[in-house]
């Protein structure tokens, strides 16, 4: 039966248990935020942010991705060994670029007397921090590599295992897949509610 449901949802259940989880949290969050004082500017700000992410961050780091793809696959021919190499650099530097994003203004000491007047705390030390931080992340990091390489871990094997199955072993679609779209129109709606929301919000709030 589990397979038969990977096999028309695409996942685990567990991953499905998530989806529907994290949809209820994120309308029960927007029903919070919309229903307190200036919510509509922080909805406001996420949107914008949302859109920020998709129109200029992921073209950004979509296009550095590729590039250093292509260096890594012409300095590693071995596609495996690239992946690991290449996996053990990137997860680091969004750590370290992800902790720049939220505490820039810490960091980058961006109006340090409003802040220590709201909170009564200093901005000093923050840009120490972020680097030490950075710099043991890409640490840890590569000793994890090292480690990697000495188990022989991250090479090809020599014959790739065959995934593809036969079309006559193939379970043809029944009730898991009308589920699965019900599961998909549910979520479309959790999502409909959530923007409706949004905007009653921005209405009542009045921006």
């Amino acid at each position: 039966m589990r397979d038969r449901f990977r096999y028309e949802y695409g996942a685990q259940p567990l991953h499905l248990i998530a989806v529907v989880a994290s949809l209820l949290l994120v309308a029960y969050a927007l029903l919070r935020v919309s229903g307190i004082p200036g919510g509509g500017r922080v909805l406001i700000w996420l949107v914008a942010a949302a859109l920020l992410h998709d129109l200029v961050a992921l073209p950004l780091y979509s296009g550095l991705f590729r590039l250093t793809h292509g260096a890594a696959t012409r300095a590693i021919p071995d596609r495996a060994a690239m992946v690991a190499a290449l996996n053990h650099v990137r997860v680091p530097a969004a750590l370290s670029l992800l902790l720049l994003v939220v505490y820039a203004p810490l960091i980058l000491r961006i109006d340090p007397d409003r802040y220590e007047g709201t909170t009564g705390l200093g901005v000093d030390g923050y840009l120490g921090r972020w680097l030490l931080i950075s710099a043991a992340l890409f640490l840890i990091s590569g000793i994890a590599y090292a480690i990697r390489l000495r188990r022989g871990v991250g090479t090809a094997p020599a014959e790739q295992p065959k995934v593809a199955v036969a079309a006559e072993e193939r379970p043809v679609g029944g009730g898991l897949a009308a589920g699965g779209w019900f599961v998909v129109a549910l979520a479309g709606l959790a999502t409909a509610w959530a923007v409706a929301i949004v905007v009653v919000g921005l209405i009542t709030s009045g921006l």
